[in-house]
């Protein structure tokens, strides 16, 4: 089987795994940067490098963060000629990346988040930190892996943050105000159609968050059944077949989903559990390609 994997993150770790299982299972690997869309049309005929010239017969769309809304077209027509596309629902979604989207599904889902605040103004954040309280995250909508997310511990923090987003151009309604959440246990469950891994995520010193991507250590974590049982109702809430859930759990077990990553890392699973994820994911994008 020739296998294509569209990406607009190419250099990702991840992504050299999937290259070296896919071959392993004995079938071809290409991969085509869509970081920017680049197109021509010339007598009426549409030609985007990778896409519409492919030979594959499976073509994976897997962290699509630009251009997502042109891609959609592009899915259905590559199904209608017969190739099989694995998108996990991204024609659907329209989206890689958008937490306040994510959270209204999960709070129409009747599924535990920290208490938060989305106000599009930074004339208003003043005011909308009162309703949660210090400390308190503040964090980008729009970004993954632990970045643009800012400890916020009390007034003087808040007028910093504002101030230094504003000089770099960066507007209100890009962030989100959540609640602190003082855990005992910040966990990554991967979940990869009907199989579920779980490592536990240990922030460096100095450093609240806890992402493997940031330099945190991970270590094999055995959920509780009500843990397990959260994640899947995460997953199904967000309508996906692959995701990653970050929980939280406190002292006294309260559990709160942080959020649901549409294109988790896998690197540090891998590490964590010992498990070839690449190659499962692989042949679960196979299985359920259509």
């Amino acid at each position: 089987m020739k296998i294509s994997l569209i990406t607009t993150l190419p250099t990702l770790a991840e992504n050299k795994r999937l290259e070296e299982e896919t071959k392993k299972l004995g079938h071809q690997f290409t991969l085509t940067n869509s970081r920017h869309l680049n197109f021509e049309i010339k007598n009426n005929k549409l030609d985007l490098p990778g896409i519409t010239d492919t030979k594959a017969n499976l073509i994976i769309f897997r962290g699509i963060f630009t251009s997502l809304r042109s891609y959609q077209p592009l899915i259905e027509h590559l199904r209608k000629k017969g190739i099989k596309v694995f998108d996990n629902n991204l024609s659907h979604h329209q989206y890689s990346i958008n937490k306040i989207t994510d959270l209204i599904k999960l709070t129409l889902h009747d599924i535990k988040t920290p208490n938060a605040v989305y106000a599009p103004e930074f004339t208003s954040y003043q005011t909308a930190t009162k309703k949660i309280g210090y400390p308190l995250i503040i964090k980008s909508t729009r970004a993954g892996k632990g970045f643009g997310v800012n400890k916020i511990d009390n007034e003087e923090d808040l007028k910093n943050f504002i101030q230094d987003a504003q000089e770099e151009g960066k507007i209100g309604k890009g962030y989100l105000m959540q609640e602190f959440i003082p855990y005992i246990h910040d966990l990554r469950i991967l979940i990869i159609g009907d199989q579920m891994f779980t490592m536990r995520r240990i922030p460096k010193e100095g450093e609240f968050r806890a992402n493997f991507s940031l330099g945190g250590n991970v270590e094999l974590f055995n959920p509780q059944p009500e843990t397990i049982t959260l994640a899947k109702k995460a997953l199904k809430a967000i309508d996906m077949t692959t995701a990653g859930i970050d929980v939280l759990i406190t002292k006294d077990n309260q559990q709160y989903v942080l959020e649901v990553n549409h294109t988790p890392g896998f690197v540090g699973m891998e590490k964590a559990t010992n498990k070839n994820i690449a190659q499962i994911f692989i042949k679960h994008a196979i299985k359920t390609a259509k």
